[in-house]
């Protein structure tokens, strides 16, 4: 759920290497840039046969003696990998001969290592990150592995200079300056062997992969091997090399997947000592990106499609979940895949500039096409990296700009796509699903949806948006927004970044921070805020009590403050999600225990309750993989409680007594899930969820909830489930009005395209005429007509019906005969309309926007034309009645239609209402040229 906003930040791509002449000292120039040599003996050690022994001090004191001057030749080395820190913040690339250190924002390089070529060491062919993003490591050609650690300076690298006092604003991220960080080499050791190597990746917690011609080597993070593959075990290809490889789980239990140049892909299962290979029923890949929370692996092809595959460890098999190909232009290969850190969308950049964004499903949210910078334009950006900043707000690309008619590399280029987040996506409460919210970098948007559904394609989506624009001073220290909820009400908005929080008015436009820095900084939200009533609930770290996990209420009518008599509740481990649904808040830890309170509250007293604590381990729920959970609304819930888990792509029903393993699946493929608590008539809730296609519904009622609110979604026999295929991505379900709510942005922009709110469009769809039907032909006519007597205030309630009776109408209509007995829909609907006070419009409407060839059908079901257009004039409903003339005129005969026409318009007359007069003289002329009757009665007319 991101939208592109904004316009494309094209960014300086200078590779800097060092232009001194000393090979023994920086430079104080080299100094002041970061850029750091290195001379003499480094400490180093090579294995030779499983032996540790030392390198050739040689060879590797030739390799660091001096640098390569690029300047003086004018040409910018090119980067042949990159590679983003674990926390997004900063990222590496090598060239042949030197390793570079960037900080993404402000986006600007921090420190680089640049060797003189030498043969026995060879070239820089990869670079990856240690897991807690303090150490690089640099893959040479020939083996060599060079360990460079990443530290902090005791002087800024860079700082702003001002010929006099300058007062200025530092944006998002920017309060602390640039970070004075750079990169020394630690060590250096070998891999066994003599093969070229090709490529590396980190493989989980403990272990890297190193891949050479020959062989596949699984080391630890100190160095030592842990076991060796060979190539030829998984692929017997001798003219094919490793291109890129990643690996699945820790430890004995993994799934590795091997890409071959020449396009073929082996997957290698390990359990143990045991290892199993199966090769990848697709070939001409090109790249593999691997989602951790759905367990599913993007593969890009060279005929532009993508497929997403589900990983099954146990059964040792890969799943086809869905694929697709560029609409944009099916000449392009997939040339970078990335996932967001949330995994629930894939950026996907192709040979031909563009960059599309699609859900975990693939519904495609919206594409870019890139274009050269400063090259010329005949060059095409083919992206090497798609790189997300943290927040996944800002996503960084780096290409290399290749001619259309051959692979040869004539430049690089980097730029920024800035996206907005749906809040849906980061904190699943009610406010965030009744209204869109979304937000970026340093604003948050809400949008009230107060439009009608027929007027909303002459709206101006831009003047609905509420713009919040956060304060600097919390947005600078506290970079990047982590969460953001809005309440019920859409009157309050709260954001947390790194540390503390702010809450925004929407009344008043103001915003309420911290006292001070210190509270600010004393406390971490970790794992969500939501509001409830008249507070705000935070799930936190407290960092003056040891890093104590908290959840801590502050009332919505006071200042923020800490050191206020806060109701607290302490938990034994951090937390990974919470909900709040009426009076009970749930709370899953990363302990996979979940956690049950009562909250009593007033407007100036809470108290929270502990209830119990479940263990979700025993239903098989993973917490690091759950991206939300919610209660099944249930009257029996103190005593028999249900949840509903969305973990990964499946959302199921967790509970003791269900099924064997307590847990009950209710749909493969969701992209969000959402609970709808709204009481409407004989109807108590609503589960709604997404597929990537169609929007389900299903409808808890009154019984259903007070025997447990399980049937429905888990027995199919008592499964009241509805779904609707909305033609953009859905983020709101506006409950009240009947409605799906959410952003269409499907076309392509253009990098020149200046793209502000305006590109947001705000799309609705009306779902009530969807739920009546359901309901309707389950024979629940009660049920129907008390869930739509809810909505009969509306000003779109007609237009609903009316959709309600065409669709019914066309439906029976399609079928070889009409359908007729108890079977019949169409006249449920018709008995349920006859209820409201525009029944007899409601039905004209249909009428007049149908064939002809329906009308006889339809009008047997109200009682006949004649009758309808008696009701009409009895209930004094005359433009009504005049609208049906044609209806009456080609049912009835030409005798019964005479008198009709002639009371009709002497209720008109009698009315004073001159254009239905003219309206029927109209009708009356355009008829009377083919029918005697009509011509007989209007030389009657004139003759008055």
């Amino acid at each position: 759920m991101y939208w592109r906003i904004d316009c494309t930040e094209h960014l300086l791509l200078n590779v800097r290497d060092d232009p001194t002449s000393s090979p023994s000292r920086p430079s104080p120039r080299a100094e002041a840039n970061g850029v750091q040599k290195r001379a003499g003996r480094p400490r180093s050690t090579t294995y030779s046969t499983g032996s540790i022994g030392p390198a050739s001090a040689q060879s590797l004191a030739k390799h660091q003696a001096a640098a390569v001057d690029r300047e003086h030749l004018g040409v910018a080395p090119l980067v042949v990998r990159w590679a983003g820190s674990p926390d997004g913040r900063l990222l590496a690339g090598v060239t042949r001969q030197g390793v570079y250190l960037w900080l993404v924002k402000p986006f600007v390089q921090l420190s680089s290592l640049v060797y003189e070529p030498a043969e026995e060491l060879g070239q820089f062919v990869d670079v990856i990150w240690g897991v807690d993003g303090g150490m690089l490591f640099a893959v040479t050609s020939t083996g060599f592995i060079y360990e460079i650690a990443v530290y902090k300076r005791d002087t800024p690298a860079l700082e702003y200079q001002f010929s006099a006092q300058h007062y200025y604003v530092r944006g998002p991220g920017e309060a602390a300056g640039i970070s004075s960080l750079g990169i020394a080499q630690k060590r250096t050791f070998r891999l066994p062997g003599t093969g070229a190597t090709v490529c590396a990746t980190a493989a989980g917690l403990e272990m890297a992969m190193v891949a050479t011609r020959s062989h596949v080597y699984r080391l630890t993070w100190e160095g030592a091997v842990i076991s060796t593959t060979a190539v030829r075990d998984i692929y017997d290809n001798p003219l094919a090399q490793l291109r890129q490889m990643l690996c699945i789980g820790d430890g004995g239990s993994r799934t590795e997947l091997h890409l071959f140049s020449d396009g073929s892909v082996h997957v290698l299962f390990c359990s143990g000592s045991e290892a199993v290979v199966r090769p990848l029923e697709q070939p001409s890949v090109t790249v593999l990106a691997y989602n951790p929370t759905g367990r599913i692996v993007a593969v890009g092809t060279t005929g532009s499609e993508v497929l997403l595959y589900a990983v099954d460890s146990r059964e040792q098999s890969l799943d086809l979940i869905t694929q697709w190909a560029l609409e944009h232009d099916k000449a392009a290969h997939v040339a970078a895949l990335t996932w967001t850190p949330d995994g629930s969308a894939l950026a996907c950049g192709y040979s031909t500039g563009h960059v599309v964004m699609r859900t975990v499903l693939g519904f495609e949210l919206n594409a870019t096409r890139l274009s050269s910078q400063t090259l010329p334009e005949f060059l095409v950006p083919s992206p090497r990296l798609l790189h997300w900043a943290p927040g996944a707000t800002r996503l960084y690309v780096f290409s290399d700009c290749v001619a259309a008619s051959g692979d040869s590399v004539c430049g690089q280029q980097a730029d920024v796509l800035p996206f907005v987040r749906a809040a849906l996506n980061v904190v699943a409460c009610e406010g965030n699903s009744k209204r869109v919210c979304m937000f970026s970098d340093d604003k948050v948007l809400l949008h009230h949806c107060e439009f009608e559904a027929h007027d909303l394609a002459s709206q101006q989506p831009e003047l609905l948006w509420h713009v919040a624009h956060v304060p600097p001073d919390y947005i600078s220290s506290n970079w990047p927004l982590r969460y953001v909820a809005a309440d019920a009400d859409g009157l309050h908005i709260a954001v947390a970044g790194t540390n503390g929080l702010a809450c925004f008015s929407v009344a008043s436009h103001k915003w309420r921070l911290f006292r001070n820095q210190q509270q600010e900084a004393s406390i971490s939200c970790v794992g969500g805020l939501l509001w409830y009533r008249e507070y705000l609930i935070v799930a936190s770290i407290n960092h003056e009590c040891g890093d104590s996990p908290q959840i801590l209420f502050f009332p919505r009518t006071r200042p923020l403050d800490t050191t206020s008599d806060l109701q607290t509740v302490v938990l034994e481990s951090p937390v990974v999600t919470m909900s709040c649904h009426d009076s009970i808040l749930l709370v899953l830890c990363r302990n996979n225990v979940l956690y049950q309170y009562a909250i009593f509250d007033d407007m100036n007293f809470i108290q929270v309750s502990f209830r119990r604590e479940i263990e979700l381990s025993q239903f098989g729920v993973d917490p690091l993989r759950v991206r939300s959970l919610q209660w099944v609304p249930s009257a029996l819930f103190d005593g028999r409680p249900a949840f509903l888990v969305h973990e990964g792509i499946v959302l199921k029903v967790v509970g003791e007594g269900l099924g064997d393993s307590g847990s009950v699946v209710v749909s493969n493929r969701v992209e969000f899930a959402i609970t709808s608590g709204v009481n409407f008539g004989n109807m108590h809730s609503t589960v709604w969820w997404f597929s990537g296609t169609h929007l389900y519904a299903s409808l808890i009622s009154l019984e259903d909830f007070m025997d447990g609110g399980t049937g429905p979604l888990v027995d199919g026999a008592r499964r009241r489930m509805m779904r609707i295929r909305p033609e953009f991505f859905p983020v709101a379900i506006s409950a009240d009005k009947g409605m799906a709510v959410g952003l269409d942005q499907d076309w392509t922009l253009e990098e020149h395209a200046v793209i502000g709110l305006g590109k947001l469009p705000i799309r609705a769809k009306l779902y009530l005429h969807n739920i009546l039907d359901h309901m309707l032909s389950d024979g629940a006519e009660q049920d129907a007509l008390m869930y739509a007597a809810c909505f009969e205030h509306l000003e779109f309630f007609p237009h609903a019906m009316e959709i309600l009776l065409h669709e019914v109408l066309e439906r029976e209509m399609d079928q070889s005969l009409a359908i007729v007995g108890a079977d019949a829909v169409l006249p449920r609907v018709v008995a349920m309309l006859e209820n409201f006070s525009a029944f007899h419009e409601i039905v004209v409407h249909c009428a007049r926007k149908t064939e002809a060839a329906f009308w006889s059908h339809l009008f047997a079901c109200v009682g006949g034309p004649e009758k309808f257009f008696r009701l009409c004039l009895d209930s004094n409903q005359l433009e009504t009645a005049t609208q049906s003339l044609l209806i009456l005129q080609t049912l009835e005969p030409a005798s019964v239609n005479e008198d009709n026409i002639l009371a009709l318009l002497r209720r008109v007359v009698a009315e004073k209402n001159r254009e239905l007069c003219l309206e029927i003289l109209r009708f009356l002329k355009m008829t009377s040229e083919s029918d005697p009757t009509m011509n007989r009665l209007l030389a009657r007319l004139r003759q008055m």
